[in-house]
């Protein structure tokens, strides 16, 4: 059976599961763990962690202190702020008005683009008969970047099989929409609009009984945010991301973002650990004195994994500071303890979902530090009892513009199905007879041959690519010569990997293969996930039972965060 790792999707919320009703119900200052309890009509008047944090060490200016911030917390008079070393873990650009950016720093995040990435929590009545699927994903919409829907997760299936899905009355689903690079995204609004009125239009679309889930306070349970900070193929090309990484530690500041490499927990996770470990070789350093003051910017992923870094190297003034309410950015995980079978919580992704063999590492340091208590990595299945059949899963896959030039093949094909046939349509077209295509497809030859090709996809990544992750030190000229991730298979007659491919990168909304650079393809497609795909016991897509936002929930605690933090300048040189 041919599977493929899920990446993770983006996504914001409350700093905690957002479930029920109640406030801080526990707090053990021994081991700085906070059991708590939101309901989702407080979240707006959730003002600052500061009780719950370590304290910040000589947080006043003292003379030498090259940064200085002017800041405003919780609507409070403005306040100044200095640091010796800056880390801009936000997106750079929303900081143009207010940070001295060199001309520089201001030419490399001139050529970011980005994606609008929209999610929407429904609930669904189970209809008769019961959906086949818990998870469909529909590749042209994807690939066109419309705005239109092009997939939806069941929630409740996600976390207790699609059979105890459909013994229920009521699930709560996601539903995915996507937008390209554009200077006029869409609004939360607009993309609401498109919604309704295109979903019951869908022939995969299996709930015609559903309502968009609202909070307390009444507003839509969604999420709209910019998502894939990239280069283009001329953006590579012009050193995109080597010049972004030449930035490092100049004028005391580091960038540790998702545009900086990929946007994805994992690759930011990486980056980190790529800042740290190869200091001297990117021309930069760490403070020599460990008590001093260090501000990051920014409360999400990034944010807070680089802070826990710098604490695990003995640094003991590092303070996070965030614009909003919440910490977490893109991930957002919203709880509910109905409908669920038996009132057991169920922790929606709106942002942020999977994980891959490829994380295993990261994951293992999130669990020694104590962040992953209780929150268990686990498989999606069909069956309750987890024996799903052979040759089937919970992933669907829409057909429609897949195979042009020959007759269809049903509109809905399970993914591991889709998968093979992708890539035999790929790797054979055109068809001598295009009625007869499917007459030479042999599911066992496929299977094989693909595992062959992703050895060598394997060396070659190797070669062009290079094993540093989450990226090469240096430009891999060779690979920024092909014009796409298609192009880069097409030429090395990977083309049988497509299927697979398709599901494992674009249907995560990171771009068509056919649009997308290879470079950003054989970030994400990396050795750790093809070996861990062949290699691991585990399945290659798992979820977290209480989800990405628990994460987060857990290391706050060990952090110094302060919310509703308003910078309103940043000077950085004299």
């Amino acid at each position: 059976m041919i599977l493929s790792p899920d990446p993770e999707t983006p996504g914001p919320l409350p700093p905690d599961d957002a479930r029920g009703k109640g406030v801080v119900s526990k707090i053990d200052s021994t081991n700085w763990k906070i059991g708590v309890r939101f309901d989702l009509s407080l979240i707006p008047g959730i003002r600052s962690i500061t009780q719950f944090r370590r304290p910040v060490l000589n947080a006043d200016k003292s003379p030498g202190t090259p940064v200085t911030l002017t800041l405003s917390i919780d609507g409070a008079a403005p306040t100044t702020k200095t640091c010796d070393l800056l880390v801009i873990a936000c997106e750079p650009r929303n900081l143009s008005s207010i940070c001295d950016y060199t001309a520089t720093e201001q030419a490399v995040f001139g050529k970011l683009c980005n994606f609008t990435f929209h999610t929407t929590l429904v609930r669904v009545t189970v209809p008769n008969p019961a959906p086949t699927y818990g998870i469909i994903l529909a590749p042209t919409e994807i690939s066109a970047m419309a705005g239109h829907v092009s997939g939806f997760r069941n929630e409740t299936a996600k976390q207790f099989s699609l059979e105890t899905a459909n013994s229920m009355t009521e699930n709560l689903v996601t539903v995915y929409q996507l937008q390209g690079p554009t200077d006029t995204p869409m609004t939360e609004a607009e993309f609401l609009a498109n919604l309704e009125q295109t979903l019951p239009t869908l022939d995969w679309w299996p709930y015609p009984d559903y309502e968009i889930v609202t909070d307390s306070a009444g507003a839509t349970v969604d999420l709209r945010t910019p998502y894939f900070d990239h280069f283009d193929i001329d953006g590579l090309r012009a050193g995109g991301p080597w010049n972004y990484l030449s930035l490092q530690g100049k004028n005391n500041t580091l960038f540790v973002h998702g545009s900086t490499c990929f946007e994805s927990v994992l690759q930011c996770w990486q980056y980190g650990g790529l800042l740290l470990d190869h200091q001297e070789k990117l021309g930069w350093s760490l403070p020599t004195d460990k008590t001093a003051p260090i501000i990051v910017l920014g409360a999400g992923p990034s944010g807070m994994m680089f802070a826990h870094r710098l604490q695990g190297l003995g640094y003991t003034n590092v303070e996070i500071l965030e614009s909003s309410a919440r910490f977490g950015g893109k991930t957002h995980t919203v709880t509910f303890d109905a409908p669920s079978p038996d009132r057991q919580p169920t922790a929606c992704e709106l942002g942020t979902c999977y994980l891959s063999p490829a994380y295993d590492h990261m994951a293992a340091d999130f669990a020694a530090s104590g962040f992953m208590e209780g929150n268990i990595r686990e498989g999606m299945y069909l069956t309750a009892d987890h024996q799903d059949p052979a040759g089937h899963t919970i992933r669907a896959m829409v057909t429609t513009g897949q195979f042009p030039g020959v007759p269809a093949p049903a509109t809905l094909m399970d993914y591991d199905e889709y998968t093979l046939l992708k890539g035999y349509y790929e790797a054979n077209q055109p068809f001598a007879d295009p009625e007869t295509w499917m007459a030479g497809f042999d599911a066992d030859k496929v299977k094989a041959e693909i595992f062959v090709r992703l050895a060598e996809y394997d060396v070659l990544l190797a070669l062009y690519r290079g094993l540093t992750l989450p990226m090469p030190l240096s430009a891999p000229t060779e690979l920024l010569q092909y014009d796409s991730f298609y192009d880069f298979l097409a030429k090395n007659d990977l083309l049988i990997l497509t299927g697979m491919l398709e599901y494992a990168y674009s249907v995560q909304g990171y771009g068509p293969l056919k649009q997308i650079p290879a470079y950003y393809g054989m970030i994400w497609i990396s050795l750790p996930l093809t070996l861990g795909l062949i290699f691991s016991d585990k399945p290659a897509v798992t979820v977290l039972s209480k989800g990405w936002l628990d994460i987060w929930t857990q290391m706050a605690p060990t952090l110094a965060i302060t919310l509703n933090a308003q910078v309103t300048k940043i000077t950085r040189m004299a």
